[in-house]
């Protein structure tokens, strides 16, 4: 008896296991392919031999641009026009600083009290209009095109303009102000643009991320930036997914229960024991954040791919695991991106992928 009641504990114990990888399985969800690799949007040939390497198109490629009047012309010339030619949609990084990135301590409070921006807001808003509205110059049918605007990211920092010298106050009211401009003025609605509300995984400074918040009806996405600087800096040490996001990713769905959420920048250096590489840690993090996004209800997710602070490119960097078409490659990268909870850009559809995806309201699978 005391047999028997040993097997059938047994069976019991992995019966319950069996429930658990299912119920694990249930929850993965569906997320879009993005990438941000350095060129913003003026070269593809990267987006082009990521895709070949990994086998999957990016849906989304994020860019910066800041206020300056020579980068709008550039913008809408040139960068959107070759990301959308790829078929991919371009995630616009919108940094309030001037030319060759000056920054403007105090430009949030300029913005809302005195208006000083506003010519620049509307031309902005009149050029995005034409673009989105494709070849034709008609915006409303069906060679419209889409887009993602993330305005003033990490703002609970202290690294950029719009952090420094501004309250959060300032920062909301000159969101929302910017926000009236583009969606009420021009009429820009949410299956040409969709807002992105980013901030950095932890607060750095004098406020938290909560006080920047700009409420339900100001934005459509909430996004979070979060890196592993290994030992890189003099600062830093190294820090597993589980340690960089699940935190702030509490207190987002806080704000709101209802907003997708994108981890919008994410990076892992491989520099760690006596600040010598490690290849093999940086493919485990790897590994843990692809497992982390799976079940974690992340509905987009952008590798920044270009070594810049340190080692992070997964592809063409100073480091690898692999060498393919000889550039460094991380194959955990690539093996993240081999499952079928990805969403990649339908060349038979005009405008790359359904308004539903577009708005990250993604099936689970």
């Amino acid at each position: 008896m005391k047999v028997e009641m040993k097997y059938l504990h047994r069976i019991l114990v992995l019966f319950i296991c069996f429930l658990s990888i299912k119920s694990t399985e249930a929850v993965v969800n569906l997320k879009l392919t993005s990438i941000y690799y350095g060129q913003q949007g003026f070269d593809m040939d990267q987006v082009h031999s990521v895709a070949l390497w990994t086998g999957r198109r990016q849906a989304v490629v994020v860019l910066f641009t800041d206020w300056c009047p020579g980068s709008m012309k550039n913008l809408f010339d040139l960068q959107l026009n070759h990301i959308w030619t790829n078929q991919s949609i371009p995630l616009i990084t919108w940094q309030i600083t001037g030319c060759n990135g000056k920054k403007q301590p105090g430009v949030m409070k300029l913005i809302h009290t005195n208006h000083t921006f506003d010519s620049y807001i509307y031309e902005f808003a009149i050029r995005l209009r034409q673009w989105l509205a494709g070849n034709d110059g008609i915006y409303g049918n069906d060679d419209d095109r889409r887009a993602y605007l993330r305005l003033a990211h990490e703002m609970n920092g202290d690294w950029y303009s719009w952090s420094i010298g501004s309250t959060p106050t300032d920062y909301v009211l000159s969101w929302q102000h910017i926000h009236h401009i583009l969606t009420t003025n021009q009429s820009l609605d949410s299956t040409r643009l969709q807002w992105i509300w980013c901030v950095n995984n932890a607060d750095v400074g004098n406020y938290t991320a909560e006080e920047y918040w700009v409420g339900d009806n100001y934005t459509n996405w909430l996004g979070i930036d979060g890196y592993n600087f290994g030992r890189s800096q003099n600062w830093s040490s190294w820090t597993w997914p589980i340690h960089v996001y699940p935190h702030m990713l509490g207190r987002l769905r806080n704000l709101s229960s209802t907003k997708p959420i994108a981890i919008n920048e994410y990076a892992c250096s491989s520099i760690d024991r006596n600040h010598s590489s490690m290849i093999d840690y940086k493919l485990e993090w790897l590994n843990q954040f692809c497992n982390y996004i799976n079940n974690n209800s992340i509905q987009m997710a952008s590798y920044f791919n270009k070594d810049k602070e340190t080692d992070w490119a997964i592809f063409g960097g100073i480091r690898g695991d692999m060498i393919w078409n000889n550039q460094n490659v991380y194959s955990a990268y690539k093996t993240c991106l081999q499952t079928d909870y990805w969403i990649e850009p339908n060349l038979t559809n005009p405008r790359l992928i359904t308004d539903e995806q577009f708005a990250g309201f993604l099936t689970n699978l």
